[in-house]
């Protein structure tokens, strides 16, 4: 079996590594216990930054997402006692190296300890048990058909999660009971065995609850494992006992999502529901002395209602979640999986990356507990197949003959060669226990028909095959369950429930109007949505120099400003964020308010993922199409996909004469934005072309050698250029300073006027709008234009 060479090279510098440090290790130990003193310190050599003892700084202010909201910075780790060091190589050259220095130990203790990480793993190996008192199931009703952990239905209680959702309600009765809604019956202990390894295909409407449907299965799973009664009694209370530090956690649950912000927001989810009954021990930041008494005083006040057992803790906790994603440090993830962590939501581009430098990770993934697909049809579309394939691969039963299909795909064999996967194959055992979870908003009928007869092939196709399907991609999973359960929740038409849906047809060029009129109309946290990065780039600058609250969220940013963004958005009740179909799926956004398709998706699929970011948990959400006349087909298209008419989705009423008023505004914000990035622009294209010059060593033609005559003439044409932008600023300042006012209302006489009448009242009492004199404050909805229905036979 061919190997790869970049490992081979990488174990034998290991084992040359091993040999060198066992070496140093075996003369230190010998130096040390010739000591006269033990209780002076000593020092242990790390041979990269990983092996250092890093140790988390826990702030107070970190955001929701882990960004301070200013500063951008997800994490602190530190590091204390650490010396650099230098050793020659043999050949002239010098090798960095760390010194890890000791404290001072106590008499009590052998003075042969020869390394600090020994030490520490010593130590961190004493782990407490945490006693979980029984739950009484009659203070959440919904949830005693449901036989969860005691701390889980407490994590739920104290959340506010009082019944669960559909799709929570079944996926429990399949993974407890192994029956679909409510048809479950008392069962044995072997058919409990055979439902809690059903494999469950779930499709829902957007904002369902998904994420705690696969959730809460996997940590009830997890928590039982670590738990033991106190007693024979089946009401005594449990105990908790969190596995050892001192050795790799094994990873039980892996959960795969299409974008970083998911991923994360999925990790946050679960931790979220753990530390409400695991909470993590923080040190005091205050800088007053009491500061950190007082408040686990007050903490322990709100605690002391006869229903909270937990008590703080330290690490480590009872279940490890973690998140592994890219456009961050891959050095830290690196670290968190040399620690082991029991559930695992990663990016499948990041992840695949980190399993080609992990043997161990590799060889946990075989033996996985759980296996999620979050949104795995974004995923394909996101470019992440390829990853996603190749993880898919490691999951898999191995065939009678290794690496061979055990299936004919169209009447050929499929052999698999072991050098396309970039990880060292050992040994494989077949994994039967493996749970398969696949969760989405929508899947063919097709797809779903086959699952249920068990119609799927088998076995992987060649590598110059076509695939870039969902249904091809669930089609090659290895589903333990030879008939995986389907539950259907999804919509009728993919109009969720809540959503009031309208559209406004309008030429292309005029979209920015009518954008912005519905903003200033209908203020609140507004979603906008287009089909590219340039789109959102030529809209920002406008909509900030109307004064509008827009952050952008596209893949062109780094990982840290688009949390930031994110956060912000969230953050403030009247804010918009200008995103593309990155934030179509799975993020949870509380109460966003209106969904704007800028641009008609050209697909069902994105329509109803776009419309699923409102409307979340039994709320109530308004989706708004900005319809050009050449995109009038598309969007019948995608209606007429989802089995509805044109006729679905009604007209919003506009008001002209404010719109009229509005459009002299716009014009000057694209003047401004046109002049500023023509200038930009000038400059860019100049100053390349010299440096690119300079840096090949190349003289340019007299066209591009600047002269002082061309440098004077540019300075002229910028500071003409700069002086038109600040007259059209000014001009801009005075254009929104004015007030809007509706037809019919007088300014010069406020309470005189057809539509004057009660514009005094209205404004006292907060019902008056606040751009729009004469106006009052609505919903979107109310400015939909109702259709008559059509008179029935007499």
């Amino acid at each position: 079996m061919a190997t790869d060479p970049k490992l081979s090279r990488k174990r034998k510098l290991d084992a040359a590594f091993s040999s060198r440090k066992k070496a140093k290790s075996t003369s230190k130990s010998l130096s040390s216990s010739k000591k006269l003193h033990p209780k002076k310190s000593s020092a242990t050599r790390a041979a990269t930054a990983d092996q250092l003892p890093w140790k988390t700084v826990l702030r107070q202010d970190i955001g929701e997402l882990g960004d301070n909201g200013e500063g951008g910075m997800m994490e602190l780790e530190e590091v204390e006692g650490v010396e650099i060091i230098y050793d020659e190589d043999g050949s002239g050259g010098k090798i960095v190296g760390f010194r890890v220095k000791e404290g001072d130990t106590k008499d009590t203790k052998s003075d042969s300890k020869v390394t600090s990480s020994k030490n520490t793993s010593q130590k961190e190996t004493e782990v407490s048990p945490i006693p979980i008192e029984p739950f009484d199931a009659e203070s959440l009703p919904s949830w005693k058909p449901f036989p969860l952990h005691p701390a889980l239905l407490y994590s739920l209680k104290k959340r506010g999660f009082t019944q669960p959702t559909p799709i929570q309600q079944q996926t429990l009765d399949i993974y407890l009971h192994g029956s679909n809604s409510g048809e479950g019956k008392e069962a044995n202990n072997k058919d409990k065995e055979e439902a809690a390894r059903r494999d469950i295909v779930g499709i829902a409407q957007t904002g369902s609850g998904k994420t705690l449907a696969y959730g809460l299965p996997i940590l009830h799973h997890i928590l039982s494992q670590l738990s033991t009664p106190s007693s024979s009694d089946p009401n005594a209370s449990l105990t908790v006992t969190p596995p050892s530090s001192g050795s790799r956690r094994p990873l039980q649950a892996l959960i795969l999502a299409p974008t970083r912000e998911l991923a994360l927001q999925v990790a946050e989810h679960l931790n979220a529901t753990l530390e409400t009954v695991f909470p993590v021990k923080r040190k005091d930041t205050g800088s007053e002395k009491g500061k950190g008494k007082a408040k686990e005083d007050e903490e322990a006040e709100e605690a002391d209602d006869g229903e909270d057992v937990h008590t703080k803790v330290n690490s480590p906790p009872p279940v490890s979640v973690a998140a592994i994603v890219g456009g961050m440090s891959a050095q830290k993830q690196r670290r968190i999986l040399s620690r082991g962590a029991d559930i695992l939501v990663a990016t499948p581009g990041r992840f695949w990356d980190l399993c080609g430098e992990d043997h161990v990770l590799t060889s946990q993934i075989r033996k996985l507990r759980f296996l999620v697909l979050d949104e795995a049809d974004r995923m394909i579309e996101a470019g992440h197949f390829e990853e996603l394939d190749n993880i898919l691969r490691l999951t898999a039963r191995p065939p009678e003959s290794a690496y061979t299909s055990n299936a004919a795909v169209d009447g050929e064999q499929d052999p698999v060669a072991p050098e396309d996967l970039p990880v060292i194959q050992d040994e494989i055992t077949s994994n039967e226990e493996l749970q398969t979870f696949i969760f989405s908003a929508t899947m063919s009928k097709d797809l779903q028909k086959d699952l249920k007869r068990g119609q799927r092939k088998k076995g992987w196709k060649k590598k110059g095959a076509e695939r870039d399907t969902l249904d091809d991609l669930i089609r090659r999973l290895d589903f333990r369950d030879t008939h995986p359960v389907i539950i259907d929740l999804s919509p009728k038409g993919g109009r969720v429930k809540g959503l009031q849906e309208s559209k406004v047809e309008c030429l292309m060029n005029d979209k920015d109007y009518y954008l912005y009129y519905f903003l200033l109309r209908h203020p609140g946290r507004s979603l906008v949505f287009l089909s590219s990065i340039d789109g959102i780039r030529r809209l920002l600058p406008i909509m900030e120099l109307l004064n509008i609250n827009a952050w952008p969220l596209h893949s062109g940013l780094q990982q840290k400003q688009r949390l930031k963004n994110f956060d912000r958005f969230k953050s403030k009740s009247h804010s918009v964020l200008l995103a593309t179909d990155i934030a179509a799926r799975g993020l949870d956004v509380p109460s966003v308010d209106h969904v704007i398709h800028y641009q008609v998706p050209r697909s069902a699929d994105a329509y109803v993922h776009r419309n699923g970011r409102t409307a979340r948990a039994n709320k109530e959400g308004f989706g708004l199409v900005l319809c050009a006349p050449d995109e009038t087909r598309i969007f019948k298209g995608v209606l007429n996909s989802l089995g509805r008419d044109e006729d679905d989705v009604p007209e919003l009423a506009v008001d002209h004469d404010i719109l009229d008023k509005l459009k002299q505004r716009v014009k000057l914000a694209r003047k401004i934005d046109s002049i500023a990035h023509r200038t930009k622009k000038e400059n860019h294209d100049k100053n390349w072309m010299r440096e690119t010059a300079e840096a090949m060593e190349i003289e340019l033609d007299s066209d591009f050698a600047s002269d002082s005559s061309e440098t004077a003439q540019k300075s002229v044409k910028d500071k003409k250029a700069q002086g038109q932008i600040v007259k059209l600023k000014a001009e801009l300042k005075d254009v929104l300073a004015q007030p809007l006012v509706a037809r019919g209302v007088s300014m010069k006489y406020i309470t005189s006027g057809t539509r004057s009448r009660g514009v005094i009242e209205k404004l006292i009492e907060g019902e008056g709008h606040e751009q729009f004199l004469g106006l009052s404050k609505v919903k979107a909805g109310s400015d939909v234009v109702r259709k008559k229905q059509k008179s029935g036979k007499k």
